[in-house]
């Protein structure tokens, strides 16, 4: 996917505050969270969309939660700031649901973005890197990586497994991406918390040459 629009951040952002490029989203979301941070990063750490209770709730990128708090805790261990050098967002910047008509209402059921929600959102995702310029993006989780390979590296398979793709570093004319298991994922005993804030300090080592 070319990357050459360019606007503010702030001008990219109201425009996501108010999109409705999704309608089932723009009925059942809070609001939309667009991300946070440097507008000149070396780098992004994008999940793949924004949990209920934390981020949509307070419409702040990795905040107010569990994962959140594991995130932010990461970044400060490594030394990196938003501030400076690095931007939050989300692939798909609304938080998901599906209406279920069973029983004697209608209910909105949180539920995992489709490809279509992806598809409208991805040029957002873009416009990000684009405003940005970061050297360096780090997709948590499986889905966002997939996502951003498929989308920015031609790689069409998509990965099933997240720890095959663990640190592994791919590189574009535009950007390196490394993706990893996501916070969620360390919570779910997929990998160590220690092992987990080990590899982000090995990443840090990147940064602080790039």
């Amino acid at each position: 996917m070319p990357i050459n629009s360019k606007k503010s951040l702030k001008k990219l952002n109201e425009e996501i505050s108010i999109c409705k490029k999704c309608l089932d989203l723009a009925k059942t979301r809070v609001q939309p969270v667009p991300g946070i941070g440097a507008p000149n990063s070396r780098l992004i750490i994008a999940g793949f969309f924004p949990d209920a209770a934390g981020a949509e709730a307070s419409g702040l990128p990795f905040f107010g939660s569990d994962e959140g708090d594991m995130l932010r805790a990461l970044i400060a261990d490594t030394g990196l700031s938003l501030e400076e050098d690095t931007y939050l967002t989300y692939i798909v910047k609304c938080t998901a649901r599906k209406i279920s008509e069973t029983g004697e209402a209608a209910e909105a059921i949180l539920c995992s973005p489709n490809a279509k929600h992806s598809a409208n959102c991805i040029n957002y995702f873009t416009e990000e890197i684009s405003i940005t310029t970061p050297h360096i993006i780090i997709s948590l989780g499986l889905e966002a990586s997939n996502l951003i390979l498929e989308n920015f590296f031609s790689v069409t398979k998509k990965h099933t497994d997240i720890s095959k793709i663990h640190m592994r570093l791919f590189e574009n004319p535009s950007f390196k991406l490394v993706p990893v298991y996501s916070p969620a994922d360390v919570l779910k005993g997929l990998i160590s918390e220690q092992e987990y804030f080990g590899d982000f300090r090995k990443l840090s080592k990147i940064f602080s040459i790039i």
